[in-house]
């Protein structure tokens, strides 16, 4: 389980620094190292809520996990919608 979270760490790194390369230049180095970190961040709760939905499937069954899953996924939209709001304030 934290080889799967380590591994999602290194591809949003990765994928973090590839879109900071195209980033407009009048961006300063701190507004990129937010904005990545933000990301990074983002991407870190989304992992380790599909890992909690996984572990729960096999502790306690489908049926039980449903609420707590279908929570997840509204906190995944919650997060994408307050990026895109903080892009568009920029």
């Amino acid at each position: 389980m934290n080889k799967k979270l380590l591994n999602i760490f290194a591809i949003t790194l990765v994928t973090v620094s590839m879109q900071s390369v195209a980033f407009a230049n009048d961006e300063t180095m701190g507004e990129k190292a937010s904005e990545a970190a933000q990301d990074t961040g983002k991407a870190v709760k989304k992992g380790v809520r599909k890992v909690k939905d996984k572990t729960c499937h096999m502790v306690k069954g489908k049926m039980q996990c449903a609420a707590e899953k279908m929570k997840h996924k509204a906190e995944n939209v919650s997060d994408e919608v307050k990026d895109k709001v903080e892009d568009i304030k920029k």
